[in-house]
């Protein structure tokens, strides 16, 4: 059995799609691939393995140690033909549980953002989880390997230092919008390259000769005509990481390959149905405030007439309750309504967890980052269950409105719930 190149990403924000986009080109450019993210492990795109089923085997979600599935390569040998391995990892691939392999032949670090803070007695800071998410850089082949990273990221830059050796065996890949932080010029003088956007919406690869295009950005529907920026950024950065598993020769038909990209229905990422009445519903899985800033801000784009936008959110119970208030303060003022519901509702879930430093309470989450709305934005209501939650958006909902959705942990349900609710129909 030959070795199969590794890819692993990792990073706060947008991690599953970027490995969702790296899975999906990679397939429909004939490689064989397994992937693993959030929700379990996926071989040539089929599920072979749940979110539940990694924690009750392993008592891990399953971006945490992903190693674990590479498995699959033995298992099936025919798979190491044309094959290749996609990993989402997790703060907690930086503690003792691991990698589960030693090394990985891109690493793409994304970026960081705020929303571990406080989990852990390791994890205090920004530069904490920078420390944490390192192994992200120093996992990486001394020779021939790729590092792929978002040069308008202070802190990701940070932890550019240990990437190994001196011997340039290891391929810088800047991915950027702004490059003011990062010396673009003196990189691309010395034969390097780069990838960000044009004027056009255009990814390009960028060198000291010029820009090379290598995808329309507005033929992608999710990326909203280019101008949905966390969209952007995971596709440049996929770009990024697929570049370096091509060795920067990338195959015929990678323009359409990207350019053909769709997100799964299921895969809690900006799912936009739409009622008959003209109410749009964008269903997604943020969960920190410059997600939830984000996607509010991507509905007032689609509002008609004198819509609203009204927001149906959660947060999870395992941040502090300053990162809880933090997060509805900074929130309140981008949406026209909100209501708030509680991931652990004592109905379709139960509290389960009775030690530890986040100790589940049935509606606990709900009530902090409710209070933390209500005192800055007197519309907002507070639904713990998720089906009632839904269900009185709709009521309130007129058409022109936009409703953003923050699913639950079970994304088919989480939208059945909003079907059913809505009378609404993906676009």
């Amino acid at each position: 059995m030959g070795k199969v190149p590794i890819i692993s990403v990792t990073g706060t924000k947008g991690k599953t799609t970027t490995v969702a986009i790296i899975d999906d080109v990679l397939r429909r450019l004939d490689q064989q691939v397994m992937k693993v993210d959030t929700t379990g492990h996926f071989v040539n795109g089929q599920r072979k393995s749940t979110l539940d089923d990694s924690k009750a085997i392993w008592h891990l979600v399953p971006s945490v140690c992903p190693g674990r599935y590479l498995w699959e390569f033995h298992a099936h040998p025919e798979l190491c033909e044309r094959g290749v391995a996609v990993l989402e990892c997790a703060l907690g691939s930086s503690a003792i549980s691991g990698l589960g392999y030693r090394y990985h032949d891109v690493g793409v670090f994304l970026n960081v953002f705020e929303d571990h803070i406080g989990s852990s007695e390791r994890i205090q800071s920004k530069a904490d989880i920078v420390k944490a998410k390192e192994f992200i850089f120093s996992r990486l082949q001394k020779e021939n390997s790729y590092a792929v990273f978002n040069a308008d990221d202070s802190f990701v830059i940070s932890a550019l230092g240990a990437i190994p050796g001196e011997n340039g065996g290891v391929t810088h890949i800047p991915v950027g919008l702004m490059f003011d932080i990062y010396d673009l010029e003196a990189h691309l003088n010395k034969g390097g390259i780069a990838i960000t956007m044009n004027e056009q919406k255009q990814a390009v690869i960028r060198t000291a000769k010029g820009d090379a295009v290598v995808a329309d950005l507005t033929v992608i529907p999710w990326t909203f005509d280019g101008n949905f920026t966390p969209s952007v950024w995971n596709i440049l950065s996929a770009i990024g990481a697929l570049y370096g598993y091509y060795k920067g020769q990338l195959p015929q038909g990678f323009k359409e390959a990207v350019e053909q990209v769709r997100l799964d229905r299921y895969g809690g990422r900006l799912t936009v149905l739409k009622t008959d009445n003209n109410i749009k519903i964008i269903a997604d899985y943020a969960h920190e405030k410059i997600s939830l800033t984000s996607v509010a801000r991507l509905a007032r784009t689609q509002l008609e007439g004198d819509g609203r936008v009204i927001g149906v959110v959660r947060l999870a119970h395992d941040r502090t309750d300053d990162l809880i208030i933090d997060t509805g303060k900074a929130i309140a003022p981008e949406y026209d309504e909100l209501i708030v519901y509680d991931k652990i509702d004592g109905h379709l879930r139960k509290a389960t967890r009775k030690t530890g430093r986040f100790i589940e309470v049935e509606g606990r989450t709900s009530q902090v980052l409710y209070d933390a709305i209500k005192s800055t934005m007197p519309q907002t209501t507070r639904i713990i269950r998720e089906d009632e939650a839904i269900r009185y958006a709709a009521s309130i909902a007129k058409p022109g409105d936009v409703v953003v959705i923050i699913v639950n942990d079970d994304i088919e349900r989480s939208i059945a719930f909003i079907q059913d609710s809505f009378k609404a129909e993906f676009i």
